[in-house]
């Protein structure tokens, strides 16, 4: 990876297992990855395609995927006053195209 040496900070991710027929949504047991934290304002578009304003990118080498719940470095995972959810996801590739990292905007 291009970025491993600078992979110093830690996130929480809890992946999102489904919802019930309440709405009520289940998650597993949140888990620490590493990854470079970088806050900046953004605006973008969501994976879902509509507008938001980014505050921050993270950049790691595990899979977030859209309804996943995330825990930005500072904070402790599983609490829900905390959580995040990513807005875009990007996946980023080496020079011979194999994938590198991801970028998750929050």
């Amino acid at each position: 990876m291009l970025l491993g040496h600078r992979l110093r900070q830690r996130f929480g991710l809890a992946r999102f297992l489904g919802a019930n027929d309440r709405g009520q949504e289940d998650f597993s047991a949140p888990t620490v990855h590493a990854c470079r934290f970088e806050g900046s304002t953004k605006r973008l578009v969501t994976s879902d395609g509509t507008d938001a304003t980014s505050e921050a990118v993270l950049f790691t080498t595990v899979e977030v995927k859209p309804g996943d719940a995330l825990w930005l470095p500072g904070t402790t995972p599983g609490d829900l006053a905390t959580r995040r959810r990513p807005l875009r996801i990007t996946p980023c590739f080496d020079i011979r195209g194999a994938l590198d990292h991801y970028e998750v905007y929050v």
